[in-house]
């Protein structure tokens, strides 16, 4: 496997004040060319004292940062900075700080506005832009720089739905045309998952889990990060007994028991975690394996998605459909609906 370009190892980061001491714990990680890495966690889990850490601006207690890109390091910070001047000013300004010849800097600024679609913003006082057209200016500096390696802290706060989408396909593009290695800090999950490749979750501190995205987002260790990623369908339940098919089946009550491909030893109590993506709404089509009925609560729609949240077995479940179409156009709170489930997407977490 190539070597990351930029890389901690054995990172210990401590910070104090009036409100107590954090420590950071990262004891392995680093970030590999043309790949975006989504760090994940709740607040306070440290996410933005890792992405400091990286880019030199956090003295390390212990551990070191290893770095091997040939290029520049930059961070783009949770709040835009923006210089006195136009925004064309704000990229040539850098750009000349950098020592490049004033030719080049003219070169890379024209390329760089192009690249996240405000060209025509160029001779626009940068202190009269909006929020979306801050991100994209403070994005398109960063880019002119040619970075090795792209910190990227909250790119999308304060954004509406529309700006974030623009602006993730934008910075998507970006990345795969220029290499660059992307660590990027984010508290929204679909922005994240539009962008990574792969993930790190932080919890107070410590690196908990770190891997490819699907794995992270299927397999997560535990189920403060199983909340994190999305997997909102969390069961208590027990390991019951293996069928003649091969299919595991976990105990929920005398009457609901969902089928699992593998599973530890009969007996162990366990949490069942369930991706809403993954429980369908049986329609007949051999989605998967039927687990029972259960009633509908609620449903709302953005549009594009239609979220529906259930009641079964006692615990509350979540499942999409698509907007407008089928079965979400009928739908109403109290209908009864089977519920099922494909074995090899059900996920294990021991209950301890």
């Amino acid at each position: 496997m190539t070597e990351p370009a930029l890389e901690a190892r054995d990172l210990i980061v401590r910070r104090g004040d009036r409100k107590g001491r954090f420590e950071l714990d990262v004891s392995a990680l680093g970030l590999f060319a043309g790949e975006v890495l989504a760090v994940l966690g709740h607040n306070g889990a440290g996410k933005s004292t890792l992405l400091r850490a990286l880019a030199g601006l956090e003295a390390p207690a212990a551990g070191r940062i290893v770095r091997r890109a040939n290029g520049p390091v930059t961070m783009v910070f949770q709040r835009p900075i923006v210089f006195a001047g136009t925004v064309e000013h704000n990229l040539r300004v850098a750009l000349l700080s950098a020592g490049l010849s004033r030719d080049e800097a003219e070169h890379r600024t024209r390329e760089s506005l192009e690249r996240f679609g405000i060209a025509r913003l160029a001779a626009r006082n940068a202190a009269t832009l909006s929020g979306g057209e801050t991100r994209r200016l403070t994005l398109a500096r960063a880019f002119a720089l040619r970075p090795a390696v792209l910190l990227l802290d909250e790119p999308f706060e304060d954004l509406d739905a529309a700006g974030q989408e623009s602006l993730s396909l934008d910075l998507r593009r970006a990345i795969l045309e220029t290499g660059v290695a992307v660590a990027v800090v984010t508290h929204d999950l679909r922005r994240a998952l539009l962008l990574a490749d792969r993930i790190a979750v932080l919890e107070s501190g410590s690196l908990v889990q770190c891997g490819a995205r699907e794995a992270v987002l299927n397999r997560p260790v535990d189920l403060d990060v199983a909340r994190i990623v999305g997997m909102s369908n969390l069961i208590a339940g027990e390991v019951s007994a293996t069928s003649g098919d091969g299919i595991c089946w976990l105990e929920i009550d005398a009457s609901h028991r969902i089928p699992v491909s593998r599973a530890p030893a009969a007996g162990t109590p366990v949490w069942i975690g369930i991706r809403p993506e993954h429980l369908k709404v049986d329609v007949g089509r051999g989605e998967g394996i039927p687990i029972g009925k259960g009633v509908l609560r609620h449903l709302v729609s953005d549009g594009v998605a239609a979220t529906l949240t259930l009641d079964w077995a006692g615990f509350e479940l979540r499942t999409h459909l698509i907007a407008g179409r089928g079965l979400a156009r009928t739908l109403a709170p109290g209908d009864s609906l089977t519920l099922s489930v494909r074995p090899e997407e059900v996920h294990l977490i021991e209950r301890r």
